[in-house]
């Protein structure tokens, strides 16, 4: 049986009873009346069969096209101009690749023509439409039991509050980026109330469980916080991101199912109509657990609406915005080939597995970012501090120090030992994947930063301030806290320290958090990077000290926004310890370069990479890294 003949058949019938209003099927229909064709062609035969039933749909916008593709029209139209955008009257049809329109390419463009236009060459999304949406605010002013630090209940909302809910109710699947301390949680609250959402799932870190908790009994009572492996639901049900595991199973759907497996499925059975995840750059690597699990939910089971709250949505590398993207649906991430290739500056490598050599991508680089940042602007709302308020200023200071001859001959002890076992191993790289494996410089750098730190605290305390501490290895947060407690200011004045870290329980941490703000006699908090980075309040304090930091920008930012952010009456003061020559003062340099990256996807600044890179090289050639 010849099915290309089958179709073909089909096809000529359906073209000869048409009467839809695509043009390009009238056209067809036409010339075989006409007898100008006689057959039909393969990829005639396939657009009749998938689109006869289907009318033209009414975009009528102008719209960004890549420059490569601007170059493409005007060699092909013969133009006298380069396209930088297409009027786009209707959408006739769409497959896997390309839209195929009917618009203009020019103002003075008599008659609509028809185009076909690759949808990754497309910098907008066609079907998208603002919607004005209206929320009647006062209503939620009046249900919120919030108590607020001078006794008083209910928070208003910031103008940039409420155009964060009316953003997120109109998109449905977005990422909302307001900066650290906004109040992104509080937005998606009212938003998921305002929805009409029936059941809604929260996923976060563990450490911010209790916090969600508090604020949605603000408005309600219907919560239910998940933890191990028992599943308990209600109408906003709570869940860390470490236990996802335990409720869904992502199953290879190229395999038949086998009724041994224990296939986990409590997640899609509840049906939630919501999903908003917190920190939602937690979930930017589509490899990991919790990424895969939310890819999978996201792709084969998905709710109505997706909110992703994250003050951080690029928290290293372009790389890290895909599987974010891929979650909410997003258009340009609907190829992972070409994001890589267009935005990564994906490069070809090379690794050996089980005897044979494959090629794959590296995709830590950078590229088009200014593109990037039109083709996603319309599902992220980012929105900065310095925007929004009338806020305190917040001023970062490195305070470089100098080794003393004990200190760097240790140094350079580990500096050259780490060289020789670099030699044995034949390890070869760029110098900014080898600065990270430096552990044990890192650590030694901290150990000694301990002292100046110490210095700067108890100097602080003194003239009236409260400090917050983050350092990034256990042993050095503990020794910061020993030496404190025993110092003479500590014991005469009865001054007393909290910890936060990932050891604690939620009750610990929440403890913590609660006796820095409340508690006058508890002058200095200190946490952990990663542990208490993210979620918590510590707007009692107003002198941040970084003993040691992270090599991830979004990390540090995270951590100074623990006391920037809404609440702080007092200018923030954020001192990073560095030390002259040393891996800390080259990771301090890297992070600045990583920060111009971030800022161009998300908030639209131009990009010069060959000045920051030729700025990085300086650097590196100054320190010697031959």
């Amino acid at each position: 049986m010849d099915i290309n003949n089958i179709g073909s058949i089909r096809a000529l019938e359906l073209i000869k009873n048409y009467g839809g209003k695509n043009p390009y099927l009238k056209n067809i229909k036409n010339d075989l009346g006409t007898r100008k064709i006689n057959t039909l062609s393969p990829s005639q035969i396939s657009y009749i069969i998938d689109n006869h039933e289907k009318e033209p749909i009414l975009i009528n916008k102008v719209l960004q096209v890549s420059e490569y593709f601007g170059t493409e029209l005007q060699k092909q139209y013969k133009l006298s101009f380069k396209p930088e955008k297409i009027l786009v009257e209707f959408i006739l049809a769409t497959n896997d690749k390309s839209y195929h329109i009917f618009g203009k390419l020019k103002r003075n463009q008599e008659k609509s023509e028809m185009y076909w236009v690759p949808k990754t060459q497309l910098l907008e999304d066609p079907f998208f439409q603002e919607v004005d949406i209206e929320v009647d605010f006062e209503k939620y002013e009046k249900m919120d039991k919030f108590v607020l630090r001078d006794g008083s209940v209910g928070r208003k909302f910031f103008d940039h509050q409420k155009e964060a809910v009316k953003f997120l109710l109109s998109r449905k699947n977005c990422i909302l980026g307001l900066d650290m301390g906004l109040g992104k949680t509080f937005c998606s609250i009212v938003a998921a109330l305002e929805s009409g959402a029936e059941r809604i799932l929260i996923i976060c870190p563990p450490s911010l469980r209790t916090n969600w908790e508090r604020e949605i009994n603000c408005f309600c009572k219907y919560t239910q916080i998940v933890t191990g492996s028992k599943w308990k639901s209600d109408k906003f049900t709570i869940i860390s991101y470490d236990v996802l595991h335990n409720f869904h199973t992502v199953v290879d759907r190229r395999k038949k199912p086998n009724p041994e497996d224990n296939i986990k499925t409590n997640i899609i059975d509840e049906k939630f109509d919501l999903f908003i995840l917190d920190e939602a750059h937690k979930v930017k690597n589509y490899d990991s657990n919790r990424g895969s699990i939310m890819k999978d939910i996201a792709k084969n089971y998905p709710p109505k609406m997706i909110f992703l709250l994250t003050g951080t949505p690029i928290s290293n590398r372009p790389m890290d915005y895909f599987n974010l993207l891929t979650i909410i649906k997003a258009n340009v991430a609907d190829n992972w080939d070409f994001y890589a290739r267009r935005y990564c500056d994906a490069k070809m490598g090379w690794r050996t597995v089980n005897g044979r050599k494959s090629s794959f991508l590296i995709t830590n680089g950078a590229s088009n970012l200014e593109e990037l940042h039109i083709r996603t602007k319309h599902l992220l709302l980012r929105k900065m501090k310095t925007e929004c308020l009338d806020m305190p200023n917040k001023n970062i200071i490195p305070i470089i120090n100098d080794l003393n001859n004990e200190q760097l001959i240790e140094y350079n002890k580990l500096w050259d030992d780490y060289l020789i076992e670099r030699k044995k191993q034949g390890k070869r790289g760029k110098i900014e994947r080898e600065l990270v494996e430096l552990i044990l410089l890192r650590n030694y750098i901290a150990k000694i930063s301990i002292s100046n730190t110490i210095d700067l605290t108890i100097n602080a305390i003194e003239q009236g301030h409260k400090v917050i501490i983050f350092a990034n290895f256990t042993d050095e947060l503990l020794s910061i806290q020993e030496k404190l407690q025993n110092s003479k200011l500590f014991k005469e004045e009865k001054y007393k320290v909290v910890i936060h870290n990932g050891e604690m329980n939620d009750k610990e941490k929440q403890k913590s958090v609660d006796s820095f703000q409340q508690d006058d006699k508890t002058k200095v908090f200190i946490g952990n990077i990663v542990s208490a980075g993210v979620g918590i309040t510590l707007t009692a304090g107003d002198v941040v000290i970084f003993n040691s930091f992270s090599w991830v920008p979004g990390d540090n930012e995270q951590c100074e926004d623990r006391s920037f952010r809404i609440g702080q009456e007092n200018d923030v003061t954020v001192y990073y310890q560095l030390f002259k020559d040393t891996i800390a003062e080259r990771m301090w340099l890297t992070l600045e370069r990583k920060k111009d990256i971030i800022s161009t996807v998300i908030g639209g600044k131009d990009y010069d990479e060959e000045e920051i890179i030729e700025k990085m090289v300086e650097i590196l050639l100054e320190y010697g890294e031959n």
